[in-house]
């Protein structure tokens, strides 16, 4: 197409860069509709941005520029929120309806916790009622606002109990925490109710409502496509005012990440700040399930007797090679990974006892399961206390590179007690996984550690995603970086799935036995693994 061809932008999106910056800090790209766009085109989303077509015909003025405000926004919450691609092959078409109507719910719910003001920016166009029919797209249409406008009550027993799956409480406050294949399921169970009341569906004519949203074909992938990359142009802006010099931040907070696109680390690449949580109420010690203490200390005693992998035992030369070692180093050469050299072995005394860190998952992704891992880091925290470890309790988030949050529960040297307890209930779900970030600094403050054992347990589900990156893998492939390198220096690493999830994410990060389910707590001191 000649330039002379592409249509002018409109007024009104010169102002939705800067908006979704303050909304996200983000800046997709925003391209207007080619002329000859159908009238009832649908905004979407490319590898090139966001493609935004004109208001709805009857919108002017304001009520136009709202309608902007409103489309740009719930994409943007995709690309915040949307971590997994779904692949077509084997969903039928009434499904794949019914998650792009299910995934455009979840997104918002997490957009307008984080940022209420966004509840009424996108209520305002959901306008389906009974009125409008028991047809299929009357349904999806009236789901969807039963969805994203709590004070609507759908009398359909269809909608009622789509809203039922969705949310975990009565006032539709707590999203369900399913995502990828269970997202599927749930949208798989709302489909056979379709089936049975005989709906009929045309995938060709079929239109997402409200207008504001996306028609979501960036979601789907054809088979040949899964792994493509998500749109990019995405990323913070290095020059954003109120960013902070990476000159003035101290070394040990800059940490390298890898990227696997070029097969090295890039230096001094994400900033690591650590932070208070706060208010912090003392708080007194949960109850627990019988005979849980006993269990997860006994499980603790047995990880110090194991025979020790320390990284002070090996050696550059010697008499003896350490099999286990010179494994590591050559596959770890033939893959390009950085290897501990020391390949022999040598006696060298220990301090008996244990060194952990509780690295806790506080990401917005996490809120559902966030309770439950609160409690099992409570426990753990409590029984390695008792079993006379060296005990660090951090939760993390992040909001880029620049940004990865540790918030310090509790210290090295410090007890566990009240006040500790309440800094770990004053934990809350926000923002983004930056995983390997906070893996390395876990990992520097454990390696300073001289005990027999060494371990880092990290309670989340282990899907790493951040607000700069869109191509799918990259975290996860920096985490895992991450792992295997503080496993070389005689570290455990071990992830415990406190998620609804069904624990891949974890699995390709932390490697076979390298994590494990924990459904409640009587399944922790079990979980706790080997020396990792």
């Amino acid at each position: 197409m000649r330039p002379s061809e592409l249509a002018p932008t409109p007024p009104g999106h010169a102002v939705l860069a800067p908006y979704l910056r303050l909304l996200w800090n983000i800046a997709p790209p925003i391209h207007p509709s080619t002329p000859g766009a159908q009238a009832d085109a649908a905004p979407f989303l490319t590898q090139q941005g966001l493609h935004l077509p004109p208001p709805p015909p009857g919108l002017e003025g304001a009520d136009a520029a709202a309608w902007q405000r409103a489309a740009a926004a719930h994409a943007a919450a995709h690309l915040v929120f949307s971590r997994r691609l779904f692949a077509r092959a084997g969903v039928a078409p009434v499904t794949q309806a019914l998650v792009d109507v299910l995934e455009d719910a979840r997104v918002e719910a997490l957009a307008r916790r984080a940022l209420p003001g966004l509840r009424a920016l996108w209520t305002r166009w959901h306008a389906a009622s009974p009125a409008d029919g028991q047809g299929f797209a009357a349904l999806l249409a009236r789901l969807a606002r039963a969805l994203a406008d709590p004070a609507y009550d759908d009398p359909h027993p269809w909608v009622r109990k789509g809203r039922a799956l969705f949310f975990l409480d009565a006032a539709g406050e707590v999203v369900s925490p399913a995502q990828g294949l269970a997202l599927r399921r749930m949208a798989s169970a709302l489909g056979h109710d379709l089936g049975q009341m005989r709906m009929a569906f045309d995938p060709r004519t079929h239109r997402i409502a409200p207008s504001y949203r996306d028609d979501n074909r960036w979601l789907w992938l054809a088979p040949e496509q899964e792994q493509s990359a998500r749109p990019p142009g995405l990323a913070p802006s290095a020059q954003a005012e109120g960013a902070p010099d990476a000159a003035a931040v101290p070394p040990e907070r800059l940490y390298p990440e890898w990227d696997a696109r070029i097969g090295r680390l890039r230096a001094s690449w994400c900033e690591v700040r650590e932070r208070l949580p706060s208010p912090v109420v003392a708080r007194a010690a949960a109850a627990q399930p019988a005979g849980l203490q006993a269990a997860l200390v006994a499980a603790l005693r047995r990880l110090v007797r194991a025979p020790s992998r320390r990284a002070g035992l090996r050696a550059l030369d010697g008499e003896v090679f350490d099999l286990d070692a010179a494994i590591e180093a050559a596959a770890a050469r033939r893959r390009r990974l950085p290897f501990d050299p020391r390949v022999h072995r040598r006696p060298a005394a220990a301090p008996a006892g244990g060194a952990a860190f509780l690295l806790i998952d506080t990401s917005a992704s996490s809120e559902a399961s966030l309770p439950l891992a609160l409690a099992a880091a409570e426990a753990l925290a409590q029984a390695l206390s008792d079993a006379g470890w060296d005990v660090v309790v951090q939760g993390f988030e992040s909001e880029g590179r620049r940004a990865v949050t540790l918030w310090r529960v509790l210290d090295a040297g410090e007890r566990w007690d009240a006040p500790a307890r309440g800094r770990l209930h004053a934990l809350r779900a926000a923002h983004s996984t930056r995983l390997g970030t906070a893996l390395r600094h876990a990992t520097r403050s454990l390696a300073a550690c001289p005990a027999s054992r060494r371990m880092l347990w990290l309670l989340g589900d282990a899907d790493a995603h951040d607000i700069d990156i869109h191509e799918p893998g990259y975290l996860a492939a920096d985490a895992r970086h991450a792992v295997q390198a503080a496993r070389q220096q005689g570290i455990g690493m071990r992830a415990l799935v406190c998620a609804d999830d069904d624990g891949s994410a974890a699995a390709r990060i932390f490697g076979p036995g390298g994590s494990a389910r924990v459904r409640s707590l009587q399944e922790l001191p079990q979980a706790l693994g080997g020396p990792g």
